[in-house]
């Protein structure tokens, strides 16, 4: 086992409106976060067991210069940009969306279907999380693109504790049976892992990263520890780990949990944010809002990778 990863600090997710009246958790976000967490300037928990506080959704609206990664646990969110790609992201499923130099879409969630007494129904709760991911200043320009990865297709790992990780980037090695284990999605213009981790009660795990990648974990359900620290991260928390050197690692003890395990390279590069659009200086803000408004913030259609074309 090699040495943990401190952590830095501890954040507490908090409740706010987005869109056009979607009641979501902000995990963290902003600029000053965006310096904290680089390369990852936000992630919201979007969702709810009410229709009311979700099907509003995000009506069409503009991003620039960054990625945006939604990954729905449940339910159905109807995608749309002004270029006339569509598609349905449903349970399990992840888009990994390049805005690049610019797109301007809707997303809109949606009830999913349950089969209950032999009958498909409709299943008002929905869950799903988007985190935002900087682009370096070669890439802020670049031409727009999706990978959409159905549920199959991003692997879940079994490992020998009880503890099981979806893997959609990233590496897990000693995988029983299988040795290690490459997460689908990895032809990134910034290098990112992302994992979704459940774990039993009294469990541990262990994630090996490189030295140079920033990580932070957000608590989805459940509680988990940290070497060190006596006192257990609970639901809703953003746990930010010290920067170089070393594991993460975490354990269970009376209850399982559920969380996101991401960590990135980071870019150290300036952030000028307004917005959806996030660049590197006041005026190349400037000109994404001009061109907004004259009508040529589109440079190019985006092009739709699924994940088997890779």
């Amino acid at each position: 086992m090699t040495d943990a990863r401190g952590v830095f600090r501890i954040f507490e997710s908090r409740p706010t409106i987005e869109g056009a009246g979607v009641r979501l958790r902000r995990a963290f976000g902003g600029p000053d976060m965006g310096k904290l967490f680089d390369p990852f300037l936000l992630l919201d928990d979007f969702g709810s067991r009410f229709p009311h506080e979700y099907l509003a959704g995000f009506p069409w609206h503009p991003h620039r210069g960054i990625e945006t990664v939604t990954y729905l646990i449940k339910g159905e969110v109807n995608h749309e940009d002004s270029t006339g790609t569509k598609g349905v992201i449903k349970s399990g499923e992840i888009q990994w969306m390049t805005a690049g130099s610019g797109i301007f879409h809707a997303e809109m969630p949606r009830p999913g279907r349950k089969i209950t007494d032999g009958r498909e129904v409709e299943d008002p709760e929905m869950k799903g999380l988007q985190l935002w991911v900087n682009l370096p200043t070669e890439y802020k320009m670049s031409e727009p693109k999706y990978r959409n990865l159905s549920s199959p297709e991003t692997p879940v790992l079994a490992l020998d504790d009880g503890t099981s990780v979806r893997l959609v980037s990233g590496k897990i090695e000693r995988v029983p049976g299988t040795g290690t284990v490459t997460g689908p999605v990895s032809d990134l213009s910034v290098p990112v892992h992302y994992l979704d981790i459940t774990m039993m009660d009294s469990g541990n795990f262990e994630y090996r990263l490189p030295e140079s990648f920033n990580a932070f974990a957000y608590l989805m359900e459940g509680e988990i520890y940290f070497d060190g620290k006596e006192a257990p991260v609970r639901s809703g928390s953003v746990v930010l780990f010290d920067r170089g050197g070393g594991s993460v690692k975490v354990r269970t003890r009376n209850v399982g949990a559920r969380f996101l395990l991401i960590a990135g390279k980071p870019l150290n590069q300036p952030i000028a944010w307004y917005g959806p659009i996030v660049m590197n200086t006041q005026n190349e803000l400037q000109l994404a809002i001009d061109e907004l408004r004259n009508g040529s913030f589109i440079k190019s259609k985006a092009t739709t990778y699924d994940y088997f074309r890779y």
